[in-house]
């Protein structure tokens, strides 16, 4: 069926004479008109049609008038079905595909630390992912085998600075819980986060919500996010309750945030996010001065507003190897940075290092620049631009979150990162900017002819890079690949590996006693 309405490319129904803007459009009005769709709506097809239905109707019925599903035998009816059937078979399968796999991946959450087991987990990890990716790219075509891993160890415990939890009430009142398929899992100890959200933040609010209704009424999550530097910010996300009366002038509120710069629930009196619930985030806010002085901002979130008893962010300090002073970094609540502080500053170390020379040493102290520059592409709030600022002569990193773009900024100011230059892009739209098919505003204070790019790099989404923005990186000698997704870098460097061969690899175990591990890829260009 997927040829047949391929076929079909203008989507168009001979039978009414309508021609649909899609696909989707043109099945839902075959499913709502059967006389259309008996007989055949897609022009293409239309001379197929008496020979399908020839042999539907010479297909013997099933013994069994409710057969037990299976996908082989539904691809089969899809086949042979008349399209106003066609449509509801293959949702069907999908559906029962899609809940069967997710069920088959789901994990239980993570919740417990095994120190003692570490370094042997984490070698089985790594392991596993040079099998995987030497594998499936099918290495040994391009030379004799991987160069050797450079593996990165986080501590065994305390070392995230972020977690979510749930919200689970019951008969002792609330706790914190984790999600397992549709049941809950209590979490009364967090190992795994840091200190400070183990020791001090987790019970100060778990006792604050239970002994207040204000903190507690609709709530149905928390989220903690501390630094090695001190501060934090808990989060606190509510449920919008349903309010007939006040709905249009929620949303007409929601709407004029989202157009702030700081978008905040100013003197709403509806919902959650009262005058009164600010005195009592503003009490949970001192119980916790009580056992971190460094304190923590409480911010209430629901459905798109917030407010803020403290600040929305933090400022967080990394020691790398090889720099002489901490880094310096302001970290917005609600948007990515790296969750293990620990990794991350082993990831900035590396990177330096693979961006100074091909084989410099973990550690190097950067002398002299060197005399071409870098673009980072995906740069975040700063986070490798800053550090990486002292290797080169100029460094263009761009980022699409307007937000991130100006703590990105800021994180410059910090550390007298002079030489950065940030634009406000898509990956995809510098590659068109680069190629001069288009020319965007944003770019304005950019001459991307004053600039030597002969180093990239990217830090991507799972996603990956896609081949629009694989064809740009293919033009540079030097690739610096940082990926949360060993499977999505594999399928990126089957596009990179006809010009580029892999230098270097490291190992990054950002989520110890899981099966994630995050890398870190030099590509050279090969020499024509």
């Amino acid at each position: 069926m997927a040829e047949l309405a391929d076929s079909s490319a203008d989507h168009w129904c001979k039978v009414c004479n309508t021609d649909f803007s899609s696909r989707n459009r043109l099945f839902r009005h075959l499913r709502e008109n059967p006389g259309c769709a008996k007989e055949g709506g897609f022009a293409a097809v239309a001379a197929e049609e008496s020979e399908r239905v020839n042999a539907i109707s010479e297909t013997p019925a099933p013994a069994d008038p409710t057969p037990a599903w299976d996908p082989t035998a539904a691809a089969k009816k899809v086949t042979n079905a008349l399209h106003g059937e066609i449509f509801e078979t293959r949702l069907r399968c999908k559906v029962k595909d899609r809940a069967e796999k997710k069920t088959a991946e789901r994990k239980p959450p993570q919740v417990e630390t095994r120190a003692g087991s570490y370094k042997a987990e984490l070698q089985a990890k790594v392991q596993a992912l040079e099998a995987f990716f030497v594998d499936g790219a099918g290495l040994a075509a391009s030379f004799v085998g991987l160069p050797p891993t450079e593996v990165f160890e986080s501590p065994p415990e305390h070392f995230r600075m972020k977690a979510e939890f749930g919200i689970w009430n019951h008969d002792g009142g609330p706790s914190y819980a984790m999600s397992s398929g549709k049941s809950q899992i209590v979490v009364d100890r967090y190992p795994m986060g840091s200190r400070v959200m183990c020791d001090t933040l987790m019970p100060a609010v778990l006792e604050a919500i239970r002994a207040e209704e204000l903190l507690r009424a609709h709530l149905f999550q928390v989220n903690f996010h501390t630094t090695l530097r001190g501060g934090s910010i808990v989060s606190l996300l509510y449920h919008t309750p349903y309010d007939r009366g006040s709905r249009r002038e929620r949303n007409r509120i929601q709407a004029e945030n989202r157009l702030a710069e700081a978008p905040t629930l100013e003197g709403d009196t509806k919902g959650p996010l009262t005058d009164d619930w600010e005195a009592a985030a503003v009490r949970l806010q001192a119980a916790i001065a009580i056992g971190d002085p460094a304190g923590a901002s409480i911010v209430g979130r629901i459905h798109g507003m917030a407010r803020v008893v403290g600040h929305d962010w933090v400022e967080e300090e990394l020691e790398v190897v090889g720099v002489p002073k901490r880094l310096r970094y302001r970290q917005l609540g609600g948007f990515f940075c790296q969750p293990n502080a620990a990794v991350c500053q082993h990831m900035l170390a590396w990177a330096r290092a693979v961006c100074l020379a091909d084989a410099a040493e973990i550690g190097t102290v950067v002398e002299a620049s060197r005399e071409d520059d870098l673009l980072e592409l995906y740069c975040g709030n700063g986070n490798f631009a800053v550090a990486l600022a002292p290797c080169f002569r100029r460094v263009l990193a761009t980022e699409l979150v307007k937000a991130l773009v100006d703590t990105a900024k800021l994180n410059a100011e910090y550390n007298d990162a002079t030489n950065v230059a940030f634009a406000r892009v898509s990956a995809e739209e510098l590659a068109q900017a680069m190629q001069g098919t288009r020319v965007f505003e944003r770019m304005k204070h950019i001459s991307l002819e004053e600039y030597r790019l002969n180093t990239v790099l990217v830090d991507p989404p799972r996603a990956g890079l896609g081949p629009e923005v694989c064809a740009l990186l293919a033009q540079f000698p030097r690739i610096v690949y940082i990926s949360c997704n060993p499977e999505t870098l594999r399928v990126d460097f089957e596009m990179l590996r006809e010009t580029h061969d892999i230098q270097r690899m490291a190992a990054f175990d950002q989520f110890p006693y899981t099966d994630h591990v995050e890398m870190g890829v030099l590509l050279v260009r090969r020499a024509t």
